[in-house]
């Protein structure tokens, strides 16, 4: 049995179900599930403590690590796992186009609405309230400032916010035509790319509230229910206190089969 993995991550919040409400931690979570790697999430809000700044990062076997690609990549070749084995050269690259889609752009829409758009001010306050003071007077604006810069950098932040939420929706929309009704993303059995697409869907589907991007993730039917059947597969505790919001959704001994 490996050393268990410490994965640094930002806390809980905003409605999400799961250990961290943000969708780099979540997707690297949710890898070393479904590759059954032993690991322990520790909230850590300030970023800047990570080896990259950024978040999340993992201390294992004397390592110190950020990056979730890397650090996936790091841990598959130190115990030998390739959930990707059954995937043909095909599959593979759109696995690679999705996840730059999801990463590079829609990531950029998802962090313009949840700290700018509609709701973005009591998502602030629930997480300066995460903080000790007196950061938690001092580092929400910060953040603030920093993701403004950022997303203008980048060229989403130049944009009217309608045109973020219109390109934001245009990602999921593809993301749902490409899933159409298969349990998973390229097909029958989950891959690693599952990890990716379930770490931003995951923040998105289940953040309250009405803003128009995230009701638009939750407002797919098969979307929705892809999130259901992950979160019964790999979190089903979370089950626990949050009940599923379909029906048809899979119950975590149906997700495992």
């Amino acid at each position: 049995m490996p050393e268990k993995i410490r994965l640094f991550a930002y806390g809980p919040g905003w409605g999400v179900p799961f250990g961290t409400a943000a969708p780099f931690p979540l997707k690297l979570a949710t890898w070393l599930r479904m590759a059954e790697v032993p690991f322990e999430i520790v909230v850590a809000n300030d970023a800047s403590k990570g080896p990259k700044g950024k978040s999340p990062w993992i201390e294992w076997e004397g390592v110190r690590m950020g990056d979730s690609s890397l650090i996936i990549e790091h841990v598959a070749a130190r115990l030998d796992i390739d959930l990707d084995a059954h995937l043909d050269a095909r599959q593979r690259a759109l696995a690679v186009a999705v996840q730059r889609m999801l990463e590079e752009h829609y990531h950029q829409c998802f962090e313009h609405q949840l700290f700018f758009g509609e709701g973005a001010d009591a998502r602030i306050r629930a997480f300066q309230e995460m903080m000790p003071f007196p950061i938690n007077l001092l580092l929400p604006p910060l953040l603030r400032r920093a993701f403004r810069t950022q997303l203008y950098a980048r060229g989403m932040g130049r944009h009217d916010p309608s045109v973020i939420i219109a390109q934001g929706k245009a990602d999921l929309d593809a993301l749902a035509e490409l899933l159409g009704d298969q349990p998973y993303v390229l097909g029958d059995r989950p891959c690693s790319l599952d990890a990716c697409v379930f770490g931003f869907l995951g923040v998105s589907v289940y953040v309250d509230g009405t803003n128009p991007l995230f009701r638009h993730a939750a407002s797919h039917p098969n979307l929705m229910r892809y999130c259901e059947r992950m979160r019964a597969r790999y979190f089903p505790e979370t089950l626990q206190t949050l009940p599923p919001l379909f029906d048809s959704a899979p119950s975590p001994a149906e997700g495992v089969a």
